[in-house]
């Protein structure tokens, strides 16, 4: 490129001089129209609070928040400032571990484990954090699925499923535990059939068939290492039928989560297994149901 003319070059530099000066002048801390500590704080981490009573006298256009030089320039003695300053300090910091052996306790996926950190308003302090997946860490599986009618063609290709769903899985650990539980809607009207009174004990009864008595949800099968049995527990299952689409999901995935295990140490996967999206507005007091005591969250295997 050929060189900027004369004329040009001078006016770049003056504009870029007038730029600086511009920027150089401003003060971020009086210009905001701080009036107390907490204000001033909050307006920039460079800024500082002035204490002392007597501050500004004699001083019309004295600000009790500016950058500290400024403050101490003015008269403002340092044990009158009040600046907090960020900290953040590693209590917990275990190298990563690499694989899990020995108990499932003792292993370290992420790094540091615990911090302190002291932040004044508007600052920020940056830190790492490293995370390692170690190799074969326990994993438990409980499989929830919907049992109503309509996924009859589903449970029939979890029964022939179940083996390769387990090797999938070993493929991933060797610590491997699977569960099964089950679940359709809350066994009251509207959401059960109750006419004719032989539909109560079979609700598919109007369709001329058998299927099981509705249920909300019930636990098949505990977390176990023998994968075999899932497959063996969902050839058991039978399909029940209820009156409208969206089943009662959330019900059974709160019991999913508060029947909790002994291995707590562990990744835990509750896949969900549904064709409909979930509904709760028709299940509360203003709904259809008229159900005013709210789920008390407890442990209920079979609901």
């Amino acid at each position: 490129m050929g060189a900027l003319p004369a004329g040009r070059t001078l006016w770049m530099c003056l504009y870029i001089c007038i730029g600086i000066t511009g920027i150089c002048g401003s003060n971020v801390c009086t210009s905001r129209g701080a009036s107390t500590c907490k204000q001033c704080l909050a307006v920039h981490p460079s800024c500082a609070w002035c204490l002392q009573e007597d501050f500004g006298q004699g001083f019309a256009r004295s600000s009790r928040c500016d950058l500290k030089s400024n403050l101490v320039a003015a008269g403002c003695a340092t044990s009158s400032l009040e600046s907090p300053i960020s900290k953040m300090q590693v209590i917990e910091d275990r190298p990563l571990s690499n694989k899990a052996a020995g108990a499932t306790q003792d292993v370290t996926q992420i790094k540091p484990q615990r911090l302190q950190i002291t932040l004044r308003p508007d600052d920020a302090k940056r830190f790492t954090v490293k995370v390692r997946q170690v190799e074969d860490y326990p994993v438990d599986l409980y499989y929830l699925m919907d049992l109503s009618y309509s996924m009859n063609d589903d449970l029939f290709r979890l029964r022939t499923l179940g083996k390769g769903l387990a090797e999938a899985m070993n493929r991933t650990t060797s610590n491997l535990r699977m569960g099964f539980g089950a679940f359709v809607d809350k066994p009251l009207s509207p959401y059960m059939y109750i006419s004719p009174k032989e539909a109560v004990k079979n609700p598919c009864y109007s369709i001329n068939t058998t299927c099981l008595p509705q249920f909300g949800y019930k636990h098949v099968l505990s977390l176990t290492e023998e994968v075999g049995r899932f497959t063996e527990e969902v050839k058991k299952q039978m399909v029940s039928r209820n009156r409208d689409a969206p089943e009662g999901g959330f019900d059974a995935i709160v019991q999913a989560a508060v029947c909790k295990d002994d291995r707590l140490a562990s990744r835990c996967f509750p896949p969900f297994c549904d064709l409909h999206l979930r509904t709760l507005d028709s299940h509360g007091p203003l709904g259809c149901a008229g159900i005013v005591q709210p789920n008390d969250g407890k442990c209920q295997p079979q609901l």
